[in-house]
């Protein structure tokens, strides 16, 4: 007979997302993850399997929430450069009241490149943030808000890969001051 679950599956993968996310992968042991999730080990690998397959998910749970939040950050948003300042706000905003540089970033340094699973992963965030704003630089361009002769692809791609810089620079000096001018500078790069 299955034993009813006494926890919340959803709750305790953001947990494990929240300490891989604050230690990364290699640095946190699975008894931080048992200590942390405050679940024993049989029930965590029932649930959530190893702990490869437990960041698996972690990360993937990152992904989708990260991507909704920039989604609802430009949902009331008409000027698509607008948006596209909205979304690095929020970044920038989110890391440092979580006091926690971007996951996907700080996997893509520490997994990516021993790591096939979680390189593909990350490929396809990384395309669907860059495809988000691949689309709001096309719709500028068609209000006149976006350089009509720049391409809009290699420009998203720009942007995304300023943001691994943005975090860098946060791990590196924690000083919002200098994050914000650093997106400052983005923009001002756009325009």
């Amino acid at each position: 007979m299955a034993r009813f679950k006494e926890f919340d599956p959803k709750d305790k993968l953001e947990k494990a997302r929240d300490l891989f996310w604050k230690k990364g992968y290699y640095a946190t042991s699975m008894q931080d993850l048992v200590n942390d999730m405050k679940v024993n080990r049989g029930s965590m690998y029932d649930t959530f399997g190893d702990k490869h397959k437990l960041f698996m998910s972690s990360l993937k749970s990152y992904v989708a929430e990260t991507h909704s939040e920039y989604k609802k950050a430009v949902s009331d948003e008409t000027s698509p450069m607008k948006s596209i300042e909205k979304i690095i706000q929020s970044a920038i905003r989110r890391s440092f009241e979580e006091g926690k540089v971007c996951m996907v970033v700080k996997t893509s340094f520490e997994m990516a490149p021993f790591d096939d699973g979680i390189k593909k992963l990350l490929q396809q965030s990384t395309n669907a943030l860059t495809q988000i704003f691949e689309d709001l630089l096309l719709k500028a361009k068609k209000v006149g808000e976006f350089d009509s002769k720049r391409d809009a692809k290699d420009t998203a791609a720009f942007i995304v890969a300023s943001f691994a810089g943005f975090w860098q620079m946060q791990a590196l000096y924690d000083n919002r001051k200098k994050i914000d001018q650093l997106a400052e500078n983005l923009m001002n790069y756009l325009h």
